[in-house]
Order: structure tokens, then sequence, then C-alpha cells
């Protein structure tokens, strides 16, 4: 479903100083604006410091990459690898170039009741390659989150965007259906969607 066209303020581009983590639908990072060439597990672990500014023990960044199958030599090696593209401190594990990210920003945005800009931000999950225990929960909470705060809002914009970009979220289509008003001509293509939302959730 397409998003109909608005008018909404563009949402405001990052500082391309220090380190910057787009990681909604995506696995990319810059360094002062240059494209930081990382793998997977380098995302994982960039993400779990970014949540955690006061750093982590070695343990806990294990348990947080590998859940109870911790592994912390693994790990280690990973960090070290990591350290020679990123600049980390040790004893706590932690980031030291100022980190900004576009999960951080979604969050900062719902904080301040943004919920249209949070929802435009919102391109997609969060590292959704990724089956980190750490990054799992992150991701649920940050996609809640914004489903909630656009079913709460009085505003259908957050709607519109989220449904273009989740187009089987019956919650999302079912909500976005009734609170279009009835002359809406809009309620047609909705209303398509919501059937083919129903009909796969049957199917699966």
């Amino acid at each position: 479903m397409t998003t109909p066209a608005t008018t909404l303020p563009p949402v405001a581009l990052h500082d391309t100083t220090g380190l910057y983590l787009t990681f909604l639908g995506a696995e990319q990072a810059t360094l002062d604006g240059q494209t930081l060439k990382l793998r997977r597990r380098f995302c994982e672990i960039l993400l779990i410091l970014a949540t955690n500014p006061n750093g982590l023990t070695g343990g806990q960044l294990s348990a947080a990459l590998y859940g109870e199958w911790s592994d912390t030599q693994n790990q280690a090696v990973e960090v070290h690898r990591l350290s020679k593209l990123v600049e980390l401190s040790s004893k706590p594990y932690r980031l030291v170039r100022v980190v900004g990210a576009d999960f951080l920003s979604v969050q900062d945005l719902l904080m301040e009741g943004r919920t249209r800009e949070a929802a435009l931000l919102y391109r997609g999950e969060l590292l959704p390659l990724s089956d980190a225990p750490a990054v799992n929960e992150y991701r649920e909470y940050l996609h809640e989150s914004i489903r909630q705060a656009a079913l709460l809002s009085q505003e259908l914009e957050p709607l519109w965007t989220l449904v273009a970009r989740f187009p089987d979220d019956l919650e999302l289509i079912e909500a976005l259906n009734e609170r279009l008003p009835r002359e809406d001509v809009r309620r047609g293509m909705v209303q398509a969607r919501m059937r083919l939302a129903q009909r796969r959730l049957c199917a699966s």
C-alpha cells in the first residue's frame, strides 16, 4: 500500500561527526561520514553497546550476544576485531566515539510524543536478520513501542506510514480503517489490504 502524499516535515539529517548506526531494516554504519564495512556480529555488538552507554562486562556482553550458551572467549575475539574499526574501551566494554543511531532517534522521538516523525524514521525492524538475544529483545520492544504509539495517536499519518511498511499487520490496518472518515475515498484501498491480511492470517 502506498502512503498518501503528505506535507510532513523531513526527518532531520544526523551529524556526520563520530559514529552513526543505521540499523532499522539495514546493517550500515558510518564513522565521521565514511561508511564502515561491518559484518552482522559487529553490528550486534555496536547495538548492544549503544543501548548500554554505561558499559558492560565481558560476561554481560557475551550473554547479550549468545544467551545461555555464553562464549566469552569468542566474544573477546569479536570485540578485538571490531576495535580495529571502531574505538572501544574495556573494563567495562564501551563505545568511545560519540554515537548516534536511527533506533535511538526513534526512541527519543517517541519519548517526546513526536509519533509522526518517529514513524517516518522507523524504516524497518531493527537488524532484522540478527538472532542475538539482546537484539531480539530490543527489536521487539522498539517495534511494539512504535505500533502502540501509532494506535494511540489521534493522527492518521503514523498509521498510514506503518501500514505501508508492515502491510500484514492486521491490527494497524483495522485501526486505520476505523479512523478514516466514511467519505474518505481511500477506505476501499484500506479495506482491500485488510482482506488480504486476513486471508494470509487464516492461511498461516
